[in-house]
């Protein structure tokens, strides 16, 4: 009882989770299904008056309701009770099945790839509503998982999960009509399928247990990929791109192992299901002829439908058998929503912005955990202002850049755009407006053109603006001298060119979007001295078109800053130009100097 209840709960609850992305096309699929399983069991008993009408019917024993029923039935439509009519009406049945049968594989089709689709959908949505304190400490390996293998899966269990319905739908039916014809019979088949059944379950546990493993396995697998991928440079360069080896071997064995398993549990399940069906058919066939005493034709037609019975609860249940495979997939993905949605950010205010005049922070501060990071920052930007943030590190500096962008939330005080409070601004039009540039510059791969215009369309003006921000940018030449000019790939992470280009290519991508702040995260901190100076350079020729905020530890990048804030242990301590800096703060006084300046 306790086994039925479970399996019933599990069914609604997969049922409703199905519908809430199907909605009604559920409903048109189980009908379709439904009365495709009708015709076919409709068609297949009419076998028995179609028998009786070849024989006589006087020469039958036992009850004739069956060819009652098609006396009416022909009367009704004018026509004569004979074989050749019979035969007509049998065609007619799995003709009209057929039909049915392609409109609900063809709609079928249309539907799982919509439930895919909005499954994708709500993912990806959900990852771009992520916030970004949160992306920072997620599961790489279960994002790209439920992205990309998971979500494919969701398919599968869907059209199993139908399929084992209609599986029932059709062994229903022939119960149905089994017990039409022989009560005895049905009762029969209800206990055999009892008794299979609880066999069966045995393996389903089993299956189920390892899905999850396998599921968590893969997650593994896939975010040490991803680390290996993303580090190989440090990891071939030490040698530890062996012990990164045997991690990817141990959990690839690991799946290779469960796989095998699973295999070994569902063969060991398909080789006994003849046995006992055939040793079940044996055993009520017996039952029915020496004990019961049946007509020849009634027997036949028990015993198609027996068989198709059991083919089909043997479908059923291989059905169920590879859902419950995949339930892993389903509630890893339920669960990953359900986290997506506690954390998404919000993006949309009410508050639109047309520019940005001035930045304010009020009394800010931030904490993680029982740490401080800012206490009480007060930090005012004006337009085409050029600033920049110094300090130790650890000091702060990052989080508030974080905060400025919109990255990351506040505690306590106020975050003012334009004198309006930040909470309530249209994010996008906010962030579509920022420039971020960080010490490791963001590189598709694909062509120079579509990194720098974001894969805009390559009309004339685009092509001309493209030019534009290059030559600011001092990769006009750079791009020319190219093989195949601003068509040419870049590679991955834009392994094909140096640092500084990349640099320079973040940097025009940003000016192509026509941003009003750019962000410098210690961008030009990882580069060489005379790089340096030309990314300065192509910087400096921007001040005063853009407000240009910056993190840097060589105080030669921010010297010609406008401001410059002195960031300690998450406070503000002092701020002003350079020279003001220098004759009021002995730390940045004795930085300076250690730097030559």
């Amino acid at each position: 009882m306790n086994n039925l209840k479970t399996i019933l709960a599990l069914r609604f609850k997969t049922l409703y989770f199905f519908y809430q992305y199907i909605g009604l096309r559920l409903w048109v699929m189980l009908f379709c299904n439904f009365i495709m399983a009708l015709l076919d069991g409709v068609g297949l008993t009419m076998f028995v008056p179609l028998i009786q009408v070849a024989d006589g019917v006087n020469s039958v024993k036992g009850d004739n309701k069956l060819i009652h029923i098609v006396s009416v039935f022909f009367k009704f439509i004018h026509l004569e009770v004979n074989v050749i009519n019979m035969l007509v009406l049998i065609i007619i049945i799995f003709l009209l099945k057929a039909v049915f049968f392609y409109f609900t594989q063809f709609f079928q089709t249309l539907t799982l790839q919509s439930f895919v689709k909005k499954i994708r959908v709500d993912l990806i949505f959900g990852l771009r509503d992520l916030s970004y304190k949160e992306f920072i400490s997620t599961d790489i390996g279960r994002l790209q998982s439920s992205l990309i293998g998971e979500s494919s899966q969701m398919a599968q269990a869907c059209a199993q999960y139908i399929e084992s319905i209609k599986s029932g739908m059709v062994v229903f039916i022939y119960l149905c009509m089994a017990f039409f014809i022989d009560w005895k019979f049905s009762i029969l088949i209800l206990v055999g399928g009892f008794l299979t059944n609880q066999i069966y379950n045995r393996f389903y546990v089993k299956t189920k247990k390892l899905s999850r493993e396998l599921n968590k396995n893969n997650h593994q697998y896939g975010g040490i990929v991803i680390e290996n991928v993303n580090n190989f440079k440090y990891l071939k360069a030490t040698g530890r791109n062996i012990f990164f080896t045997d991690r990817m071997l141990n959990i690839l064995y690991q799946m290779i192992d469960k796989n095998i398993l699973v295999g070994r549990l569902q063969a060991r399940l398909s080789a006994m299901r003849e046995p006992i069906m055939i040793t079940l058919v044996c055993v009520i066939i017996g039952f029915q002829v020496t004990v019961v005493g049946v007509a020849l034709s009634s027997i036949m037609i028990i015993l198609m439908l027996f068989y198709r019975a059991m083919a089909y609860l043997m479908s059923m249940q291989g059905s169920w058998n590879n859902y419950l495979a995949t339930t892993g997939s389903i509630e890893n993905i339920k669960d990953y929503q359900i986290y997506l949605k506690k954390n998404a950010e919000p993006e949309i205010g009410k508050s639109g912005l047309t520019e940005i005049n001035k930045i304010e922070l009020k009394n800010l501060s931030v904490s993680f955990g029982d740490r401080k990071i800012l206490n009480d920052i007060n930090v005012e930007i004006v337009k085409n202002q050029s600033v920049a943030l110094v300090g130790e590190s650890g000091s702060g500096k990052s989080t508030l850049v974080n905060i400025l962008s919109g990255l990351l939330k506040y505690d306590t005080g106020q975050y003012l755009v334009n004198g309006i409070d930040f909470t309530t601004i249209n994010r996008f039009d906010f962030k579509n407006k920022i420039g971020y540039i960080s010490q490791e510059p963001t590189i598709f791969n694909a062509d120079i053109f579509d990194n720098i215009t974001f894969w805009a369309d390559r009309t004339e003006e685009n092509i001309n603006k493209f030019f534009h921000v290059a030559k600011l940018c001092s990769i006009y030449d750079f791009i020319n001298n190219l093989p195949n000019g601003y068509n040419e790939l870049l590679g991955y992470n834009g392994m094909n060119i140096s640092g500084g280009q990349k640099q320079r290519i973040s940097i025009a991508r940003e000016l192509f979007r026509d941003v009003q702040i750019l962000i410098m995260d210690e961008a030009t901190s990882a580069l060489d001295s005379e790089t340096e100076a030309e990314i300065k350079q192509s910087i400096d020729s921007l001040k005063g078109k853009i407000t240009i905020i910056s993190i840097a530890h060589r105080l030669s990048t921010i010297r010609e800053a406008d401001k410059i804030f002195l960031m300690n242990n998450g406070d503000l301590e002092i701020s002003g130009n350079f020279d003001e800096l220098k004759s009021k703060s002995d730390y940045f006084r004795r930085m300076a100097q250690l730097q030559g300046l």
